[in-house]
């Protein structure tokens, strides 16, 4: 979903493989959806995850929260959703990253800036505690990550560390895109970005000072195991908005870290707002799938649409 953070470590991933030159030092981290509005933390009456409805007269949105990756095998039940979908003139995704075959030459030269020939362990400092231990937590030699800066690390654990735990991406998008075409409801994101000018900021622009920060919440994530993954996404599958949004956030925190990422958070928020506006001028009904704790961020999606001047509710 908007899973900005997603798709952008899997581009990242392709690029990665001399340090980037350090630039300045990053300021205290800017996380957009560090505070919610509590009004919006809801619990569902329904079953299944909890929703939020935006209505001005002739046009309802019905607004589902999703996570950005759910263990393998977590159910939900679909039924509501299934019902919204029955007539729907639109179902509305997050923005979602485009690259090409053409960015492959750009994506091969900015592999270098995250090698590295100092070993990790001595490029991390006071890290290699945490590093030792998500090697083991991983069953990683001691030498897997080597040959990468702090940065080209992180990226290649947050992808192990994905595949150890089973976490799926594409969940609950693709379940919601099967039941749109059950019911032939056009699909279509908020906004499409251009993948790899915001890899280049990231890569090019990026400190060693941030490439630690990244690399830090990936650790601080692999070493707190999956459990609190999974029981976010449980929170999430009966309608608990407070236990879904307590899920760990270290893989944000780390591409948070990183030249243009919070803007493009930003940039997100504003285009999914947009589209829903846009949506709102069509009379009947729509749904719309966003991240969950960008809905309920201060300054977020519902928090925006509410100063527009759209009542927003809980649906049940």
């Amino acid at each position: 979903m908007r899973r900005s953070w997603t798709w952008m470590l899997a581009a990242l991933a392709l690029t990665a493989a001399a340090p980037a030159h350090a630039q300045t030092a990053p300021p205290a981290l800017d996380d957009p959806e560090a505070n919610v509005v509590e009004a919006l933390v809801v619990a569902a009456r329904l079953p299944g995850p909890a929703w939020w409805k935006i209505t001005d007269g002739d046009t309802t949105l019905y607004v589902l929260g999703v996570l950005q990756a759910m263990p393998r095998g977590q159910g939900w039940d679909t039924g509501v959703l299934d019902r919204r979908l029955d007539g729907a003139f639109a179902v509305i995704l997050p923005p979602e990253g485009k690259a090409g075959l053409g960015d492959l030459p750009a994506a091969l030269a900015l592999r270098k800036r995250l090698r590295s020939d100092a070993p990790l362990d001595a490029a991390v400092g006071d890290l290699a505690p945490k590093l030792a231990r998500a090697r083991a937590t991983l069953r990683k030699p001691v030498d897997a990550y080597d040959g990468w800066n702090p940065l080209g690390a992180g990226i290649m654990m947050a992808g192990d560390y994905r595949k150890t735990v089973r976490l799926e991406p594409d969940e609950p998008e693709r379940t919601i895109q099967r039941l749109a075409r059950k019911h032939r409801v056009k699909v279509r994101p908020a906004a499409t970005y251009k993948v790899m000018p915001l890899i280049k900021t990231a890569v090019r622009g990026h400190s060693r000072e941030a490439g630690l920060l990244c690399l830090e919440g990936v650790l601080d994530e692999v070493n707190a195991g999956p459990e609190a993954a999974r029981e976010a996404a449980r929170a999430w599958a009966r309608g608990d908005v407070r236990g879904a949004i307590a899920g760990p956030r270290n893989f944000q925190r780390c591409l948070l870290a990183l030249p243009g990422m919070a803007d493009l958070e930003r940039q997100g928020t504003r285009d999914e707002v947009e589209a829903l506006s846009a949506a709102m001028r069509t009379p009947g009904h729509a749904v719309a799938v966003y991240g969950i704790r960008s809905l309920v961020a201060r300054g977020g999606v519902l928090d925006q649409m509410r100063a527009r001047g759209f009542l927003v509710t809980a649906p049940e």
